[in-house]
């Protein structure tokens, strides 16, 4: 402990040390209230799950089970009682797809190693577990990996942590086997391997011959055992698997995507007779959703997480509504390795995709999951005899406005909150969900030459909120914006009662339109060789067709800064727009800014493609679900080996967080640039350098110079290179910038920041493990408190639609409403040098401007309009699409 303090008190700079930063020990997660199994949970707001809500109900759970649900209920003598009163208490998560509380994951040498088990290596102890349960999950799946047709037998538990891992594992569940498809096995990214199979025909028949050897094998058992035979066969554990599949004892849990390779599982289920329990990720699974209904087989899917490789581009939002309307049995899943998740978020995505209802969409990580897991007669939903697996919520668990106040499992507490930060009294928290009145794409206006939106409640971020106001928009442009507003005859009308008004909403750093499918290298032009290479201008490359554009419309994004991503100086990024049909209709500031990579820290590459990319690809490399509970703890070969796997071209000599052999070049060439200056003005028959021509501005302080880095000793690194060259100069990814804080406002050097709210594999982690689990949430309220300006970025093309949600998730932790907007639009405008055109509605400036129904950060709201360049765009995409032609698919 002591030296975890004085680790702690070295990540602070020297100019801070007086500053207490929070921190969290093993001391902090110890839960504070004890129950030994038996406790009364009174007067909260109860999502049963399965009947309804109820509201002002206690909880019994008396020796681990639920005795009793109803009001004004006693406890037993020496029961512990928890007061629940303006809380939500609802079911445990259950996770259906997980990676955590393993020490291994893989075991991939050949085709079908079901003889393995997870069950031997379970870390009850990992870190992973305790961030699992800080996110109010309770139970999970911890399954094998991909890497192999038949991988090992996977085990479910309970998230009991640092106790025995024969106390987590459920005895009475099925005992479950992971079968993989797609490009994991198969391997395609690994030129190297020459491990069959290669192909998806391939990988059918090794499910053919494995069967028929086991069922050779069960033939000679059962001859054998009727004494047709004298001698014994010779056992094999791999064949004595498959022959249990065979017989229905195990259940599988089969990873897939494309909807070939799921209807041919089924099929195969079929021929065979075994149990499916369901089809993993099955991202595709909305495209035989029918077929899936008759035979039977649920789906454990992602919800919106999509284009991290090419069998996962079809990937939609509305497959969730489409597979539960076919009547599928639906879950969602996190594929998890570490950090807090937001999976309860995603959850609530079905209601806007597709539009569940409330208990639906709570039903989609609690009973729903529990089925596919042969574990619904225990827990998933708050019933008399069920385990107390149940979670207390500050706010509703569909709304980003909540945080898990505590775990129990089994009665007994896990989890209890420890705020590090002091955030939760200044927090937002929302019990009650919006009404949802609304589900659809509105009917965009016909083409005119200038709109009105009238009787609307207008957000113009520069100044106070108006009711029932106006926006008047003539020829691209923001004309008039007030209370008392005359609206021009030739103006065409839109009606905003109920509806709110706000500037569309900027990605302050992302690669959507130069990056479509990571692993596809002909799909990706945001990584240049060299590293030097200041004269790439980013807007001359944006693919206008990019299927990224359309999603990221529809939740309202209307902006975005887009750039390159490799080496040192990586080249010059543009403001753009999210629609339109040329390079130059897209921009809106071309050359906005240099983006340099400091080392001391991954940055943005890192950060998202680790994060939201390649899932299950972690788990080829054998690097289990920890490491500690920390994917930063792995080894630069391992992480190498794992972009290598993505595509190779994001590699790190090329990449983010190693630019190379150290920052010294990065000054060396700036140095280079202020002599070519002087030079040039000494001597103008100077041969040109185009490279050191296009610094000129930077060097000369009049362009943003945007500097990506991570750790605080980075931060401060950064901010002395901003120093000494006089720049105007923003740092961005910098997870650990809120430890600079002071910094940062004292030199006025903003921010840009990755906001919190992912749901996959390693999630929300925090950098260092005496960082408070919260700490990717609470952030940005800390930034916004000590005054540092900052804004949000993806990261990522396919995750500028998710921007919103997972900014709101920060208001939760601290940040104010208020904040957050600004934050996505006037902050951002400003921090580009493009507070002329967007960022607030005032008169003058362009007219890019979003119209909800509620909340923009909720997921009961929806947008149903956005203007770009003062013209109504259709939100329409390639998820709607294909939403539309399957939804009502027989």
């Amino acid at each position: 402990m002591k030296r975890l303090i004085v680790f702690a008190l070295m990540s602070v700079s020297a100019g801070a040390i007086a500053q207490t930063l929070p921190f969290e020990l093993e001391a902090n997660r110890k839960p504070q209230t004890v129950t030994h199994g038996s406790v009364l949970i009174q007067g909260g707001r109860i999502l049963t799950g399965t009947h309804g809500n109820l509201e002002n109900m206690d909880v019994l759970i008396v020796n681990g089970k639920i005795a009793k649900v109803g009001r004004g209920l006693k406890a037993p003598s020496g029961v512990t009682v928890i007061n629940a009163t303006g809380k939500v208490v609802a079911p445990g998560i259950v996770d259906g797809h997980s990676h955590r509380a393993a020490d291994g994951t893989n075991e991939g040498a050949d085709s079908i190693t079901a003889e393995v088990r997870m069950a031997d290596v379970l870390n009850t102890s990992a870190l992973s577990v305790w961030q699992a349960l800080a996110s109010g999950h309770t139970t999970a799946l911890i399954l094998h990996g991909s890497a192999n047709c038949i991988g090992g037998q996977s085990v479910v538990i309970k998230y009991k942590y640092q106790r025995p891992s024969s106390e987590a594992i459920v005895a009475d569940a099925p005992r479950m086997i992971k079968f993989a498809l797609g490009e994991n096995v198969t391997r395609k990214s690994d030129g190297n391997t020459a491990r069959f199979p290669r192909t998806r025909m391939g990988q059918e028949a090794v499910f053919r011959r494995g069967f028929t050897d086991a069922k050779s094998y069960m033939a000679a058992w059962d001859a054998y055992t009727a004494r047709k035979t004298t001698k014994p066969p010779r056992r094999d554990l791999r064949l004595e698997t498959l022959a249990d599949i065979l017989r229905g004892k195990i259940w599988v849990q089969c990873h897939s995507y494309r909807s070939d390779e799921i209807l041919m599982m089924v099929r195969l289920s079929q021929e065979f007779g075994f149990k499916i329990g369901a089809m993993q990720h099955a991202l595709e699974s909305y495209k035989v959703a029918p077929e899936l209904a008759k035979a039977g087989v649920g789906v454990s899917i992602f919800e919106d997480s999509w284009s991290f490789k090419a069998e996962g581009y079809d990937s939609i939002p509305f497959a969730a509504a489409i597979n539960m309307r076919a009547g599928v049995n639906v879950s969602i899943n996190t594929d998890g390795v570490s950090g807090t998740t937001a999976l309860n978020i995603d959850a609530a995505k079905t209601m806007r995709y597709g539009g569940l209802t409330e208990q639906q969409a709570l039903q989609t990580i609690t009973i729903n999951p529990a089925k596919e897991l042969g574990v619904d007669h225990r827990t998933g939903s708050i019933d008399v005899g069920k385990d107390g697996d149940v979670v207390i919520w500050d706010g509703h668990p569909l709304s980003v406005y909540s945080k898990c106040a505590m775990t129990l499992i089994e009665g007994e507490v896990f989890f209890e909150r420890h705020d590090a930060f002091g955030v939760d009294a200044r927090s937002m928290v929302k019990t009650v969900l919006d009404k949802k009145v609304f589900y659809g794409e509105q009917a965009i206006p016909a083409h005119s030459r200038s709109y009105a939106i009238v009787d609307a409640t207008i957000h113009p971020v520069s100044s106070p909120v108006i009711e029932r106001g106006t926006v008047v928009i003539r020829d691209g442009k923001i004309s008039a914006v007030g209370a008392q507003v005359a609206i021009p005859s030739d103006c065409r009308e839109i009606n905003g009662r109920g509806m709110h008004v706000y500037p569309g909403f900027i990605d302050g750093y992302s690669t959507i339109g130069l990056r479509e499918i990571g692993p596809v290298n002909a799909m990706i032009d945001d990584n240049e060789l060299g590293q030097t290479q200041a004269d790439l201008d980013a807007q001359s490359a944006i693919w206008v067709e990019s299927a990224h554009f359309g999603p990221a419309r529809y939740n309202g994004v209307t902006n975005a800064f887009t750039g390159p991503a490799a080496g040192q100086i990586s080249g010059q990024g543009a403001v753009i727009n999210t629609d339109g049909y040329t390079t130059e209709q897209f921009g809106v500031k071309r050359k906005a800014a240099l983006i340099v990579n400091m080392a001391g820290g991954f940055g943005r590459s890192f950060e998202f493609d680790l994060c939201d990319g390649a899932v299950d690809a972690s788990m080829l490399l054998g690097l289990g679900g920890d490491a500690g509970g920390r994917t930063d703890q792995l080894t630069r070969a391992q992480l190498e080996q794992y972009y290598d796997m993505l595509g190779g071209a994001q590699g790190f000599g090329q990449g983010f967080g190693d630019p190379g052999p150290s920052d010294s070049s990065v000054s060396g060439y700036f140095d280079r640039a202020i002599k070519y200056i002087a030079t040039k003005k000494e001597k103008p028959e100077t041969p040109i350098d185009l490279g050191l021509e296009a610094m000129i501005p930077y060097v000369k302080g009049e362009r943003l110079v945007l500097i990506n880095c991570r750790s605080a000793s980075a931060v401060r690194t950064s901010v002395e290179f901003i120093k000494k060259y006089k720049l105007k100069g923003a740092i961005c990814g910098a997870s650990e910038s809120w430890k600079e804080a002071k910094l940062l406002k004292d030199n006025h050097i903003p921010v840009i920041i990755f906001p919190a709210g992912k749901s996959t594999l390693s999630a929300n982690t925090t950098d260092q493990s005496w960082d408070p689990y919260d700490t990717p949430y609470a952030a940005a309220g800390w930034l916004e408190r000590a005054g540092v300006k900052f804004c949000f970025a993806s990261g990522a093309g396919d995750a500028v639609m998710n921007l919103p949600v997972r900014v709101g998730q920060s208001c939760a932790y601290g940040l104010t409403q208020e904040g957050a907007i600004k934050a996505l639009t006037q902050s951002a405008a400003e921090i580009f040098g493009v507070q002329d055109k967007l960022g607030t509605l005032e008169v003058g400036k362009m007219a890019n401007l979003v119209v909800t129904d509620g909340d923009p950060f909720e997921l009961t709201s929806n947008y149903r309009y956005v203007f770009i360049d003062g013209q109504p765009r259709p939100l329409v995409s390639k998820h709607t699409l294909l939403r539309d032609k399957y939804m009502n698919r027989k």
